[in-house]
C-alpha cells in the first residue's frame, strides 16, 4: 500500500509542487515520481516507499507496532558504559527486523529477548546479563548460583555497596 503525500513542496523555496509523471522504480520497491514547483518551475524527484507493517506480539496476546527505537533503547541500557558499539546495537535491531519481516510481519516478544541475548552474549557478558536481568522470566542459566547475574566481583562483602564495605573497613 503506497500513500501519496498530498502537500509535497519544493525543497528550493517550499512552494507546493505537481507530479509530472509515475512509475516504478528500477528495483520495483518504490515508486518514482517526478516533480515540478509551481512557484520556481525547478523538477526533482521523489521516491515513495512501503514501509512494511511490523507488530510484536506480546505475552498477553495483545498486537503492538515494532518500534525499533524502543529496542535500540533497550539494548542501549544494557550496553550502558560496557564495550559494546553502537553499530554493534544496530546490527542487532536490524537482525530482529529482519526475523519480523521473515516470518510474516509479526514476532513474539519473548523471540525478540532470544534474538537479542544471542547477539548480545556474544559481544559482551555484562551487557547480556544488564538485558537478562530486565526480561520478566528469569532464564535458568542466569539464576543457577547465590551470586549469578551479578558484575560486582565476588568477595567478602559483595552484597554490600562499594562505599558500605568500605566504611566498615572491609574492602580492600
Amino acid at each position: 500500500m503506497l500513500v501519496e503525500c498530498l502537500h509535497v513542496t519544493c525543497p528550493a523555496c517550499h512552494a507546493p509542487t505537481h507530479v509530472l509523471e509515475s512509475r516504478r522504480a528500477p528495483d520495483g520497491a518504490a515508486v518514482r515520481r517526478r516533480r515540478e514547483c509551481t512557484a520556481c518551475g525547478r523538477r526533482f524527484t521523489t521516491f515513495e516507499r512501503r514501509e512494511p507493517e511490523l507488530y510484536v506480539i506480546k505475552r498477553s496476546g495483545e498486537r503492538q507496532r515494532f518500534d525499533p527505537g524502543k529496542l535500540r533503547a533497550a539494548l542501549h541500557r544494557a550496553a550502558h558504559k560496557r564495550p559494546v558499539s553502537d553499530g554493534d546495537l544496530e546490527t542487532i535491531v536490524d537482525r530482529v527486523q529482519a526475523a519480523a519481516e521473515d516470518s510474516g510481519g509479526s514476532l513474539g516478544a519473548e523471540r525478540i529477548g532470544e534474538l537479542c541475548m544471542a547477539d548480545l552474549r556474544e559481544l559482551d557478558p555484562g551487557a547480556y546479563l544488564q538485558f537478562a536481568g530486565t526480561l520478566p522470566s528469569v532464564r535458568p542459566e542466569i539464576a543457577a548460583g547465590e551470586n549469578a547475574g551479578s558484575v560486582r566481583p565476588v568477595g567478602k562483602d559483595a552484597g554490600l555497596p562499594r562505599k558500605a564495605a568500605s566504611r566498615r573497613g572491609t574492602y580492600e
